[in-house]
């Protein structure tokens, strides 16, 4: 009697145990299938880039001015032993020996005027192509430490001197056909040499597309051998 009280006893625990497991699956399975769905929906969303996506880099300012047909570039500005160099390349309009006339440098309250000047590459104009020479200019400044930005630089012209293998008008005849407006103008031109050195241009011909005015006009500018600017600058990066 005993024993069946005991079996009637686990039998009814089991059914227990089976019923409240039961329970606990239905009671899962009735919730509404939202929790993931909806912890999903409150991430941010994701705004990175891939790992080999390269980082924008800043856009290099390049200082370069054009006057009177001359452009000028700046491109370098550095602290070097004896002051400052900055580097530049500008327009040669034809064949000459073109040099560029730099100013003052202005920092702070300090105006230094320009020490040397150097030579670096040179495209020389071909008739066709103007030119393109490129020099470095020094300024000579002992109190490095106290050099700051912003600096203010400038060249006040450029001019093409007359060499020593030439006679001034074959100067002036070698320019004239090297000067890629001048050929494209059809400029002929008669050249002589006056008694205090110089020269007298007088025009003998142009395209006939070409006005009188516009044409003697650019002869004379030819003959002058000098275009004046200014080209300023402010620099505000200088190289240490």
């Amino acid at each position: 009697m005993q024993t069946k009280k005991n079996n009637f006893t686990f039998l009814f625990i089991i059914g227990l145990l089976i019923v409240a497991a039961m329970a606990a699956i239905g009671f899962y399975a009735s919730r509404p299938q939202t929790t993931v769905a909806a912890d999903v929906e409150l991430q941010a969303p994701y705004l990175g880039k891939p790992a080999d996506t390269p980082t924008p880099q800043p856009s290099v300012e390049v200082l370069s001015k054009t006057v009177n047909e001359i452009t000028v570039e700046v491109t370098s500005a550095k602290i070097i032993e004896t002051g400052v160099e900055i580097g530049i390349c500008f327009t040669t309009l034809d064949g000459g020996e073109w040099y560029a006339g730099p100013g003052h440098l202005f920092y702070s309250t300090y105006e230094i005027y320009p020490d040397e000047a150097e030579f670096t590459t040179e495209v020389k104009a071909d008739g066709k192509d103007f030119g393109k020479r490129c020099q470095l200019i020094r300024y000579r400044i002992d109190d490095l430490q106290n050099i700051t930005t912003p600096i203010q630089f400038s060249i006040i012209d450029v001019y093409a001197p007359q060499r020593e293998m030439y006679t001034p008008c074959q100067e002036f005849q070698q320019r004239l056909e090297t000067h890629p407006k001048a050929n494209a103008f059809g400029l002929k031109a008669k050249c002589t040499e006056t008694s205090n050195g110089g020269i007298s241009i007088e025009l003998l011909d142009n395209a006939s597309s070409v006005a009188k005015e516009q044409a003697e006009g650019l002869l004379n500018q030819i003959a002058k051998a000098e275009v004046v600017g200014p080209w300023e600058f402010t620099i505000t990066t200088i190289e240490k």
